[in-house]
């Protein structure tokens, strides 16, 4: 009650300010470098004591107590606000995606979430010393004691939900899928490759989800494993169970998890919610061009510019704590990892909303400015519709299916070239079966002995002799259909022709293969060349293709092998030159291909870049499109929430105060950037070009929750006698505004709890107004 917490239960002798737990806890969290011992060794200098190791622990003892008294509170006020229930932080975890309002325009994709493995969070399993030798060392028992304390609150999966999609369920659910190229070619799905991991570690790492605007939404932990299947299938249950229709999963692998999520047991499940598996842009274009084209966001409809990172971003920040949990029991890594998520949440990513929302709008805006660019190309090039763009992806898609697949039909053979090639077939075998006759009386006479039949091998001899009966009887049987009586010998001209047939042919699939591999290189290296691509992602993309190049120099070695056979010798490739080409356009060899692909306009460099622009322009308007819908979330969210939390304040006032100043705190707490959210909608709104509305809308929930007191019988009388006192109190601000008393940096947190976000909310109104003619004449900078 005086604001110390003990470090023992019975006769403390050392206490620790609240103050001290707390700005340690926010200072833990915005560096998370920062140790407990650093910290206390900090305290330590500044009292003029000395540190003693004893008091690290004693800090740690009370700061434990300190975050479950936090907890506690937390879940206290919670339960006065009815948002106790199961999955109610997860349902509401981000405004923007889950504060669906009346009226809304449908979306493709209805949430967009994205999800991602990492190492970084490792923890060391604590064990017993054994008597392994440095050859042969073994791994002793654990010595971890035990705790039945969890810390990870609603945020983690248990390990029974995770493991209900272990490799039993789904071990045999990953087969080459015939649509997805990149089935058999990514393998961090694998158990037997991602698995093996150090037997000193026990947690090897997070595998985390987030909403598009980087709100955390669930979190499981990496148990002795790699990133194996059953964390993405058992985040993609929770998401299903909690969002329902329409979700967009984006992960790095998101083709090959497809795959697997649609032969899995939730696969019917998938489907029926229209759940769609997709690839985040920076991984997505170090996959394969005909992936790219199924799965990456710049092609998906829907999608907007999210580019489905957001694991990444994050996870360079929660880097930070590897230090401060690589030696930490199971509790306190749990514990650790759930406190830097809370307050992210609250204190940055939710503060950064309006930023992410605002600076995604003129982005959306930026694009469309290159719209008349784009058209004036069109002219020049007597491109007539936007819909030739869309011909050409197709072309595009079916061109690669085609390599895929050997279409066209693979060159058939003549019966000549058949014939001549069996007639090879023969000699070989026959001068097999002679050498094996040869060496075995070699080796008879080495050994002075006479030559016996018997020490021939047995074995070797018959294998010779069955070869050849059957290449000769394949000879016949051709012999008989072409009604030749006579073997063609080499200086036949009919040999002559069907040799040099062959040739041609055995070329012709040398360069249909050179050029699968290379024209796929080339499209996606197509991102590498465009100017807007940033260092990290030229890098990403290279090291990927770079991981393909014993692919590319096998079928150069190949080609040249066939090419310098031919008679004249036909042109030879090197790496240098291949990896030197810049576009299809470089490509010449291309030009004696099957299909003549260099003649198609979706290889040129200025009409790949025109399609792509094109596309950007679409996913540009969709983005303003979703932006629009989640503004107007946003701003009704802001208005209720501060309603909905004076009205519990006014609830609790008498019956219990301690608990109304822990809601007041909690709704001081939570609307702390909503100044800055409504200022940045309302700079947003008199942008050029802005279709969307700052006014709030009625929420779904509200709306619900409305017909449910009508339904008791409960009168509305106490909502309208708050927006009446809210009003006023909006009015009194206005006037402070007018007089320059108000700056942006209030948050709003005064003693009598006068709401800045409602204030904003009305001058964000009035330049709405303004802009159409109407409203206050006010210049408000």
């Amino acid at each position: 009650m005086q604001g110390l917490v003990p470090c023992s239960p019975w006769s403390p002798t050392v206490a620790i300010a609240t103050r001290v737990l707390e700005l340690y806890r926010t200072t833990h969290v915005r560096c998370p470098q920062l140790a407990i011992q650093a910290f206390v060794k900090s305290l330590c200098d500044l009292h003029g004591v000395p540190y003693r190791p004893y008091l690290r622990e004693q800090f740690s003892i009370a700061y434990d107590l300190y975050l479950e008294i936090r907890r506690q509170t937390d879940a206290r006020v919670n339960a006065a606000l009815g948002r106790d229930t199961p999955n109610w932080r997860l349902k509401h975890a981000c405004p923007a995606c889950m504060y669906k309002l009346e009226g809304e325009d449908a979306l493709i994709f209805s949430f967009l979430s994205t999800m991602d493995g990492n190492d970084s969070l490792k923890r060391v399993l604590r064990r017993a010393k054994t008597n392994g030798s440095k050859q042969e060392p073994t791994l002793g028992p654990s010595k971890e004691r035990e705790d039945s304390r969890d810390g990870g609150e609603d945020y983690f999966l248990t390990r029974e939900q995770v493991d209900k999609w272990a490799k039993g369920r789904v071990a045999d659910i990953l087969p080459t899928d015939a649509n997805n190229p990149c089935s058999d070619r990514w393998k961090n799905m694998i158990n037997d490759v991602t698995s093996r991991m150090w037997g000193i570690f026990d947690e090897t790492g997070i595998f985390l989800g987030l909403c598009c605007h980087g709100f955390v939404l669930v979190v499981a932990d990496m148990v002795r494993s790699g990133e194996l299947a059953k964390y993405p299938l058992a985040i993609v249950e929770v998401l299903l169970d909690a969002f329902g229709l329409k979700i967009g999963g984006g992960y790095d692998i998101g083709c090959h998890f497809g795959t697997t999520l649609s032969n899995s047991e939730l696969g019917d499940k998938a489907r029926k919610n229209q759940f769609r598996s997709l690839l985040g842009s920076f991984h997505g274009h170090a996959h394969n061009r005909l992936c790219q084209l199924s799965f990456l966001a710049t092609y998906v409809e829907g999608m907007g510019l999210e580019d489905l990172e957001g694991c990444e971003r994050y996870f360079s920040r929660s880097n930070g704590l590897a230090k401060s949990v690589r030696y930490a029991s199971k509790f306190h890594h749990r514990q650790e990892i759930t406190t830097f998520m809370k307050q992210i949440d609250d204190l940055e990513t939710y503060a950064n909303l309006s930023k992410f929302i605002c600076d995604n709008y003129r982005q959306a805006l930026k694009i469309l400015q290159t719209e008349p660019g784009l058209k004036q190309w069109m002219v020049e090039e007597g491109i007539d519709d936007y819909d030739t763009f869309h011909v050409w992806l197709e072309e595009e898609k079916d061109y690669l299916l085609g390599l895929d697949a050997g279409l066209p039909k693979k060159r058939e053979e003549t019966v000549e070239m058949e014939y001549v090639q069996r007639l090879v077939n023969l000699e070989a075998s026959e001068y097999v079966f002679v050498r094996t006759i040869r060496n075995a009386e070699r080796a008879a006479l080495a050994d002075e002995a006479d030559f016996n039949p018997a020490s021939i091998s047995q074995v070797a001899r018959r294998h010779a002799i069955e070869q050849r009966n059957r290449d000769l009887e394949l000879v016949q049987d051709l012999e008989v259909k072409m009604g030749i009586e006579s073997w063609w010998t080499s200086s036949d001209a009919e040999w002559i022709a069907a040799a040099a047939a062959i040739k041609n042919h055995k070329y012709q699939g040398a360069l249909d293969a050179i050029e699968k591999i290379i024209v796929e290189r080339l499209l996606e290296m197509t991102k590498i060349h465009q100017s807007a691509t940033g260092y990290k992602m030229r890098s990403h993309i290279a090291k990927a293709l770079q991981s393909r190049s014993k692919g590319v120099r096998n079928a150069i070695e190949r080609y040249n092998a066939v090419a310098l056979s031919m008679d004249p010798p036909m042109l030879t490739l090197s790496w240098d030159e291949v990896v030197n080409y810049g576009f299809l356009s470089e490509f010449d060899l291309l030009r004696d291909t099957r299909d003549s692909v260099r003649s198609r306009p979706w290889t040129r460099r200025n009409y790949r870049f025109a399609m792509d622009s094109y596309f950007k322009i679409l996913r540009a308007r969709e983005e303003i499109k979703r932006l629009n819908i989640e503004i107007k979330r946003v701003v009704t969210w802001i208005d209720d929430k501060d309603l909905f939390l004076r009205k519990k304040e006014e609830e609790y006032k008498e019956s219990d105060p301690a608990l109304t100043f822990q809601i007041s705190v909690y709704r001081q707490r939570r609307a702390r950037s909503d100044t800055n959210h409504m200022h940045r909608f309302w700079a947003l709104a008199k942008t050029p070009g802005f279709t969307g509305s700052v006014e709030p809308g009625v929420s779904v929930e509200r709306k619900e929750a409305r017909q449910q007191e009508q339904a008791v019988g409960q009168s509305a009388a106490v909502d309208s006698e708050m927006q009446v006192d809210m009003t006023l109190d909006q009015d009194e601000r206005w006037q402070r505004a007018q007089a320059g008393e108000w700056e942006e940096g209030d948050e709003g947190e005064d003693a009598e709890g006068e709401t800045v976000s409602s204030l904003m909310y009305q001058m964000s109104v009035l330049a709405v107004d303004r802009s159409e003619g109407g409203g206050r004449d006010l210049d408000f900078e």
